[in-house]
């Protein structure tokens, strides 16, 4: 059957958005439980087991009601991109940087001394109704997204009203037009390097295969699929379900319900030299069961290369401490940028032969036994990324950006959805981290070339690149390219390839997804932030979501524009920065260049590109169990048994999701009832 049909296209529209409606005010106001959290999001893993058991309760007993597995699969799919708007991967950090714009210029002089330099153009932020930099922060469309409304209404049409949407619509066009073109970059790049993934390096899309492990459809003549017919899966949910139950009773009732314990904590241990100069979260950790679970799909090198990887660099600190050798943050900046680099080239290289099909598919046609997209031709592709990536160039030169700093500016930023879209289809992790500042080329550029190389770039290219740091890629977890290849990979596996007919309709409603969720997704956090001016928990956070309205963008994105405003060049620093970005590089590699060459090689180079990152930090224990279990399963039992265990480590999984589901479900129902509810977070946020 195919994918897209009129109920997988409304289902997967309903999806997208109640997400994207819901997301700003559970995360943001109420402050609960994150809907989306990470690369495998928690509340769709746990919507999804009761869409599977409806959906097969359906196909026993009413079949033409249920959806097959390839409508789900783009239903799923369609919901999954809408995940890379709503949250951290674009609205928890958009509309704070754009009224932080006025906010800032009225109390840090430099960045209005800045502002005025440049001279940019008024259409990309919010309007007010003042030509006064000094008052601009008293102007309600900049006062009341960190304050409440002063009409303080309940009623939901009141509070609506209230939200100045005519000061946001031409920021929202402006903006909208920039991340349909970058977002559509990333469809249009996953489309070309499918066939490069999927069929030639066959990378195992660990987090597809639990999404599929869900919707994959039931027998004839039974209502359930092999994995919610598993007894193994029901126990291993059972647990821990119940684990995290009992544990979230103790945060309401800790009297009657004892804790049960899943972390550690071995600071006062350790805290003598040198075992005090190690991180701090390498003393402490709390197993998260999803991440043991995940690492169980993923290559058993992978896992092992991260936790050695971050044990090597405590060693590591160990030493250069009792040596009197401090390991800064630019330090591991620098290191991150060459890595990310070295990363990069290496994804090139090995596809150098699909890419020279594809270019020369774009430039002549496809002949002969060629191969062809699967859901759009290679030249279709190829070109539809070369139009988003001239138009985002044509984009930030319109808003005075120099041409070369527009192409360098497009230019990171697909290296780093590149690298971040293959670690995630290839590892699966969790919490990919790649802090990538686009800043610190011009740094380096002004900087620490020789004196015949060195040059600075204009002071608008250096406030983009900071703007986007802080808007993208400081915090890529919930990226486009982290869900993008996933809806891509389930439409493969729930759509036969044997199946006739074209396929270019799943594209565009990927494509057509993004402007949904864009729309939804800024509506929702426009009300939340002009609504409440604190969250409803216990903690009374103002404003709301206080680090995308106002600490990301001030610190990440607007201060440091003052430290490149001539005759500044950019922040100084005691290391060699481009002797570090060259260590990275050279680290990444050579790792590459090794695995490559040998294939036992045990090391992967994704060890090292995440080592600094706080998802290694907060995870690297649950990845050393998870590997150690699926290592142990191999060793005991060979591939029979990995096969047979694999309920056990989805039943982790889903059951840990589900919990947090249900707590987060908990909450919501407390504060409708106007009852204090607890915030349980059972996964990193």
């Amino acid at each position: 059957m195919r994918s897209v049909t009129p109920r997988s296209v409304i289902v997967g529209l309903i999806g997208v958005t109640a997400l994207c409606a819901i997301t700003p005010f559970n995360n943001y106001v109420a402050n609960n439980t994150d809907m989306i959290g990470n690369a495998l999001p928690t509340s769709v893993v746990f919507v999804l087991l009761i869409v599977s058991a409806a959906n097969g309760l359906l196909s026993r007993y009413a079949p033409r009601l249920s959806l097959s597995a390839a409508e789900l699969g783009l239903a799923l799919g369609m919901v999954l991109i809408g995940c890379g708007v709503a949250a951290v991967g674009l609205m928890r950090y958009l509309p704070g940087h754009l009224v932080q714009y006025w906010a800032l210029q009225a109390s840090y002089p430099g960045f209005a001394e800045a502002v005025q330099t440049m001279d940019l153009p008024q259409w990309l932020w919010p309007r007010v109704n003042t030509t006064s930099v000094a008052s601009a922060s008293a102007d309600p469309v900049v006062r009341d997204f960190v304050g409440r409304i002063p009409s303080g209404s309940t009623s939901l049409i009141d509070q609506l009203r209230d939200v100045p949407w005519g000061a946001w619509a031409m920021p929202a066009l402006a903006w909208g037009t920039f991340f349909s073109l970058l977002f559509g970059s990333v469809i249009f790049l996953t489309l070309i390097f499918r066939r490069q993934w999927v069929d030639n390096e066959r990378l195992p899309f660990p987090l597809a295969t639990v999404f599929m492990s869900l919707i994959e459809p039931p027998a004839p003549g039974r209502a359930f699929n092999r994995l919610l017919s598993s007894r193994a899966f029901w126990i291993t949910f059972g647990l821990v379900f119940v684990v995290h139950l009992i544990n979230g009773l103790a945060r309401y009732d800790p009297t009657h319900f004892p804790a049960i314990p899943l972390r550690f904590d071995l600071t006062t241990t350790l805290s003598e030299l040198p075992w005090s100069l190690t991180e701090r979260l390498f003393k402490t950790q709390t197993i998260f069961l999803t991440v043991v679970g995940i690492v169980y799909f993923a290559d058993t090198r992978v896992a092992l290369s991260i936790w050695v990887m971050f044990v090597l660099l405590q060693i590591f600190r160990m030493a250069a401490g009792t040596g009197g050798i401090e390991v800064t943050h630019g330090m591991q900046r620098d290191q991150i940028v060459g890595a990310t680099l070295a990363f990069g080239v290496t994804i090139l290289w090995i596809a150098r032969r699909h890419l020279r099909e594809v270019t020369a598919q774009m430039l002549r046609g496809r002949a002969g036994n060629e191969s062809r997209g699967r859901y759009l031709p290679h030249a279709v592709s190829g070109w539809g990324l070369v139009v988003c990536v001239i138009g985002l160039v044509t984009w930030l030169a319109l808003v005075g950006v120099s041409l070369v700093g527009a192409i360098a500016i497009v230019a990171m930023l697909m290296l780093v959805y590149l690298v971040l879209a293959k670690v995630v289809a290839e590892t699966g992790l969790l919490y990919v981290l790649i802090p990538f500042e686009l800043r610190r080329p011009w740094a380096m550029l002004a900087q620490d070339m020789p004196a015949p190389l060195t040059g600075r770039t204009t002071l608008p290219t250096y406030f983009f690149s900071t703007l986007f740091t802080g808007m993208l890629t400081a915090d890529v977890r919930q990226a486009m390219p982290v869900f993008a290849p996933q809806a891509i990979r389930l439409a493969d596996l729930t759509d036969p390839q044997e199946r006739p007919g074209p396929r270019w309709p799943v594209a565009v409603c990927l494509l057509l997804t993004i402007v949904v969720a864009f729309l939804v997704s800024g509506a929702g956090m426009l009300w939340a932030d002009y609504t409440y001016a604190a969250t409803l928990d216990r903690t009374q956070e103002a404003p709301v979501s206080s680090w995308g309205a106002s600490g990301m963008p001030r610190s990440v994105s607007m201060a440091p524009v003052v430290d490149y405003v001539p005759p500044r060049d950019g922040p100084r620093e005691p290391q060699n920065r481009i002797g570090h970005a060259s260590f990275g590089a050279a680290v990444v590699a050579g790792l590459s260049a090794m695995r490559l060459r040998f294939v036992g090689w045990p090391f992967h180079p994704v060890g090292f590109l995440l080592v600094y990152t706080w998802g290694v930090q907060m995870t690297w224990c649950s990845i050393f169990i998870g590997w150690v279990a699926k290592t142990t399963v191999l060793r005991l039992g060979g591939a029979d048994l990995f096969v047979r265990a694999k309920p056990v480590f989805l039943g982790l999984i889903v059951g840990e999701a589900s919990a947090a589901g249900f707590w987060l479900v908990v909450s919501l129902a407390r504060l409708s009832m106007g009852l204090p509810y607890e915030t349980i977070r059972l996964l990193p946020t």
